[in-house]
């Protein structure tokens, strides 16, 4: 009997799922750490960390025009870019100052982001459209548990002594080359059929493709007006001037364990709703949640109430990852799933380029507050420009109600 590729791809990809959480974690958390307080990184070393990310989305279509010009497997090719973290993890581990540490941590994060519409192009291949947010939200809650319980592992092991950090940068290596090996198990067509070996052709789309268009520039005010908040968020929190002045546990509570325990219980509810729910009707809803969370964490000093702002905003982030991973797969025409996906990632990484500097450049002249309702703007332009597209999504979805690819044999030999 033939393997059935979509149950395949569900069995390793949870397990994919599973050790990319944990490798996040490493250069989320550990990294930041370590380059503190063990290599006693300045501020302007610190703030390189979480941009390799963005970096790496601004390199996305790049990426994707290289990959497709190799031979090998999709998710070969995936597994080999995997190995790349692993292999950077070990560059972490060993670096003898801060600017090797820090460059290695961001060479793991670009070669990781290169991974997102390779992945986005194997869910549009193997998952019918009615399963893909189902199955996606539970590799994020898998993920999501990884993560945390790494985090917790590692912060009682850097408590005893920072200098321990080699140990659990290992334990990122192994969880690496667990996803490596899981996502090149998953059966995929060779990487020269995404059809996108010119990156100028990928970034085309955003004017050839006017739904595509609109929908990225709403995306873009969006994601700008809660990108911006993200650092804000432990400012307002933490600075007595603004009058919550709020202990080190009772953040940590807020903007942790609230927000991912509302992020965990929502996520497997966001991806029904996706498969069965118009993109732009579950966007707006989401922005809507977005925005009660905004009033309820920035218009008050009650931590009560601001509580009730992170669990909204755990709720609106369960939601925001699978729209975000998979909204192309309603909109793209088949065979070009990954290109529209690396356009994507590369709006992405210009906001998250652009939105740290917005936020931190208000506070410095006013209040939280004011960065607040410049953020309630923004997610209420995206909303306006959203709201039109509905029926436009509607008509191309019915055009694209077929599989999006060839069916894949999973029994057939690896061409890799």
């Amino acid at each position: 009997m033939t393997p059935d590729p979509s149950a395949l791809t569900y069995k390793w990809d949870r397990l994919r799922g599973a050790g990319q959480g944990i490798v996040e974690t490493c250069w989320q958390v550990f990294a930041l750490l370590v380059a503190i307080r063990y290599f006693e990184a300045d501020e302007s070393v610190k703030q390189l960390i979480p941009a390799g990310l963005g970096i790496g989305f601004l390199l996305a279509p790049l990426g994707l025009g290289l990959a497709s010009r190799l031979h090998l497997r999709i998710s070969s090719l995936i597994g080999v870019l995997w190995v790349g973290v692993a292999l950077s993890i070990g560059g972490m581990i060993i670096s003898p100052s801060t600017g090797s540490f820090v460059a290695f941590v961001i060479i793991a994060q670009i070669l990781s982001s290169q991974s997102v519409p390779l992945l986005t192009h194997l869910y549009s291949a193997n998952y019918a459209g009615h399963l893909r947010g189902s199955r996606l939200s539970t590799t994020f809650v898998i993920g999501s548990f990884a993560g945390i319980l790494a985090g917790l592992i590692g912060g009682e092991v850097l408590d005893l002594d920072v200098a321990l950090y080699p140990w659990l940068l290992g334990g990122g290596i192994l969880a690496a080359l667990l996803s490596a090996a899981a996502a090149s198990r998953i059966p995929s067509l060779p990487a020269t059929s995404l059809r996108s070996r010119n990156p100028l052709d990928s970034l085309s789309l955003i004017w050839k493709d006017g739904l595509f268009g609109w929908m990225l520039l709403a995306w873009m005010f969006m994601g700008i007006g809660n990108l911006m908040l993200i650092p804000i968020r432990v400012e307002y929190l933490a600075n007595p001037l603004y009058g919550v002045n709020a202990t080190n546990t009772q953040i940590s509570g807020l903007l942790i364990s609230t927000v991912l325990a509302f992020r965990l219980l929502s996520t497997k509810i966001w991806g029904f709703l996706f498969d069965r729910v118009n993109v732009v009707t579950l966007r707006v809803s989401l922005n809507m949640v977005f925005t009660a969370s905004i009033c309820c964490f920035f218009f008050t000093d009650r931590l009560w109430l601001i509580g009730v702002g992170c669990a909204l905003l755990g709720l609106a982030f369960g939601g925001g990852g699978i729209l975000w991973s998979l909204y192309v797969t309603k909109i793209a025409p088949p065979g070009m799933i990954a290109s529209y996906m690396s356009v994507h990632s590369f709006t992405t990484g210009l906001r998250m380029a652009a939105a740290p500097f917005i936020g931190y450049g208000i506070v410095s002249l006013a209040h939280p507050a004011v960065a607040a309702w410049l953020a309630l703007l923004c997610i209420g332009i995206s909303t306006l420009i959203f709201i039109p597209l509905k029926p436009l999504i509607d008509a191309k979805g019915a055009q694209l109600d077929q599989p999006p690819d060839p069916p894949l044999d999973a029994s057939r030999p690896n061409p890799a």
